[in-house]
């Protein structure tokens, strides 16, 4: 699962498709439409790629939903699930040019969706100023995936009603690239939708720190990826030896090593002092 962010690194090259070492399954050929293109993507590996970081998103978040059952806050968890199964939709129904894939059109369901899970909340408990200000994180978080699209227009940059803060000109290099990206806009999108994934993992692992103890530290691996990516983008280290999808393979391999010997041996050495407990109280 923490490999689904770089899945298509593992499968693809950026020019020749497919690994030599990939058996062919005839997925890449069923994809393909008339035009060459896969489900509407110009290569299989960017299909690939974009696919797996919602799906590692979507599933970061519903992990959080999953265990955050005696929260109040739980209902709202919908709203980023929400987001992360509709681009996941409209990629494989080939709906990216619809518009169902407008901006205006996600942000007015998901503050529909919001307001019913609203008033059904306030049934239940009391309105306050705290839960207000949680319950708009989430809609925050459930605009990253397309709020590029808010901000930006394709060709043209950022909207004429956007404030110019100088951060488009700060994160652009001598190469005219920004972060490594041709376009502000480009960054922005793989940016957000890195950091989407990212904050659903670390929710659903700070919700277990606080609540399970002992199963917390495998969510580390998930988050520290997640972490890494958003990391990568930021500084521009696409084109670094340590970004390879060799190294963060056995990094992910070797975390999770170290991590599961951890938890064996803190259970060994709680087990033995529970024995020797006993065997002082008999």
């Amino acid at each position: 699962m923490s490999s689904l962010p770089y899945f298509h690194e593992i499968l693809t090259t950026k020019s020749a498709g497919i690994k030599d070492w990939v058996p062919s399954l005839g997925i890449e050929s069923f994809l393909t439409g008339e035009d060459g293109k896969v489900l509407g993507f110009s290569t299989y590996r960017m299909f690939l790629y974009q696919f797996c970081i919602f799906l590692f998103a979507t599933i970061g978040w519903g992990i959080w939903w999953f265990v955050a059952k005696q929260k109040r806050y739980r209902n709202f968890l919908l709203l980023p699930i929400f987001i992360g199964i509709y681009q996941l939709t409209l990629m494989l129904l080939k709906l990216r040019d619809s518009f169902m894939n407008r901006w205006e059109l996600k942000l007015c369901i998901i503050l529909g969706v919001f307001l019913i899970l609203v008033l059904s909340t306030l049934r239940k408990y009391r309105f306050n100023s705290s839960k207000v200000l949680l319950w708009l994180l989430f809609i925050g978080f459930s605009i990253l995936p397309f709020f590029h699209d808010i901000i930006t227009d394709r060709g043209t940059g950022l909207k004429p009603w956007v404030p110019v803060l100088g951060i488009e000109e700060f994160m652009t290099f001598q190469n005219g690239k920004i972060a490594g990206f041709g376009t502000y806009r480009a960054f922005l999108y793989f940016l957000q939708i890195h950091l989407f994934a990212h904050l659903g993992w670390l929710g659903a692992f700070i919700y277990y720190a606080h609540h399970i103890r002992k199963p917390r530290f495998f969510l580390l691996v998930p988050v520290v990826i997640s972490l890494f990516s958003v990391v990568v983008i930021v500084l521009d280290w696409s084109e670094e030896g340590f970004n390879t999808p060799d190294v963060k393979f056995y990094t992910t391999v070797a975390l999770g090593l170290l991590i599961a010997l951890n938890f064996y041996f803190n259970n060994k050495r709680t087990y033995v002092k529970q024995l020797i407990n006993e065997n002082k109280s008999a």
